[in-house]
C-alpha cells in the first residue's frame, strides 16, 4: 500500500471514529439497546405464554413473532422504526470498532474485533427485520431458516456447512452462559449506583444464561438437521422453544427461558443507560 493510500485509510478511520464518538450518534446507539430490549421483552412474553399453553395459534415465539406483535399494536410502526434506526446505529458503531477500534495486533485485540463483527451481524439482522416489518414486508424467520438449510444441504459439503453453523451457535450460546455466570458483562457498562447494582447484576445473569441456553438448543437443532440431512429440523428460536416444550419438565424450562429473555430485555434498558461508549 502506498503512503498516500495509507494516509487516506487512516483519515477515513479517523473521520469514522469522530462520527462514532459524537453525541448524537451515542444517543442513537443507546436507542439501539432500547430497541433490542423491546424485542427481547416481547420474545420473553411470547415464550412464557407458550410455556403456559396460552400462545395464540400460529404465532411465532422468535424475533419475527415479536416484531409482528409490535407491528400489530397502535403506534407499533413507530416503535419498529425506533428499533430499526437504533440497532442500525449500533451496528455501524460495532463495524467501526471492528475496523479501526483495535490499536494492536495481539490475539486479544483480534478476538475483540471478531466479537464486535459478530455482534454487528446480529444487530444488523434485527435492524433489517424491524425495517421490513415496519414496511409491511416481514417474513417468518423459521421459514427462512429451513430455506437456508435446504439450500446448504443441496450444495457440495452442505452437511459440513450446517454442522459448522451448529458449532458456532453452540459456542455463542455457551459463551453467553459463561458471560452471565462470570459476570463478564460488567466490563461493558459503567458501574451503576449501589442501589441498582444488585438488580442490574441479577437481570444480566438471568438474561445471559436464559438466552444462551436457547441459542445452544438452536445449535443442536442445526446439527440434527445436518446429520439427518433434513432441513425441516433447522429452525430458529421458534423451533428451539417447541423442542424444549417437548422435553420432560419442558413447560418449566420454557417458562424459565422466557423469564430469561424478559430479564435480558430489562438489562438492555439498563445497558442503554450505563453502557461504555
Amino acid at each position: 500500500m502506498s503512503d498516500q493510500a495509507e494516509r487516506a485509510v487512516r483519515e477515513t478511520g479517523r473521520q469514522a471514529r469522530n462520527v462514532a464518538d459524537s453525541r448524537w450518534f451515542e444517543l442513537l446507539v443507546r436507542a439501539g439497546y432500547v430497541g433490542s430490549g423491546i424485542v427481547h421483552l416481547l420474545i420473553g412474553y411470547l415464550v412464557v405464554l407458550l410455556g403456559l399453553g396460552n400462545a395464540s395459534g400460529g404465532s411465532e415465539t422468535d424475533q419475527s413473532g415479536a416484531l409482528q406483535q409490535l407491528a400489530d399494536v397502535p403506534g407499533g410502526v413507530v416503535l419498529l422504526w425506533v428499533v430499526a434506526v437504533g440497532t442500525a446505529a449500533l451496528t455501524l458503531r460495532l463495524v467501526v470498532e471492528t475496523i479501526v477500534g483495535g490499536r494492536s495486533d495481539s490475539a486479544r485485540a483480534w478476538a475483540t474485533r471478531a466479537e464486535n463483527a459478530g455482534k454487528a451481524v446480529v444487530y444488523g439482522v434485527v435492524s433489517w427485520s424491524a425495517a421490513t416489518f415496519a414496511l409491511g414486508a416481514g417474513k417468518s424467520s423459521s421459514g427462512s431458516s429451513r430455506s437456508a438449510a435446504a439450500q446448504a444441504l443441496a450444495t457440495p459439503g452442505g452437511v459440513l456447512l450446517l454442522l459448522a453453523a451448529a458449532a458456532v451457535a453452540v459456542a455463542v450460546g455457551v459463551g453467553m452462559v459463561v458471560i452471565g455466570v462470570r459476570r463478564s458483562f460488567r466490563k461493558h457498562i459503567v458501574r451503576p449506583p449501589e442501589s441498582l447494582d444488585r438488580i442490574v447484576t441479577v437481570l444480566a445473569v438471568t438474561g445471559y444464561v436464559g438466552k444462551g441456553f436457547a441459542i445452544v438448543v438452536v445449535g443442536v437443532l442445526l446439527a440434527v438437521a445436518g446429520i439427518r440431512s433434513d432441513p425441516d429440523q433447522a429452525t430458529g428460536l421458534d423451533g428451539a422453544f417447541d423442542a424444549v416444550r417437548e422435553l420432560p419438565a419442558g413447560t418449566v424450562l420454557l417458562v424459565a427461558i422466557g423469564i430469561g429473555f424478559l430479564a435480558y430485555g430489562v438489562w438492555c434498558f439498563f445497558r442503554a443507560r450505563f453502557a461504555r461508549l
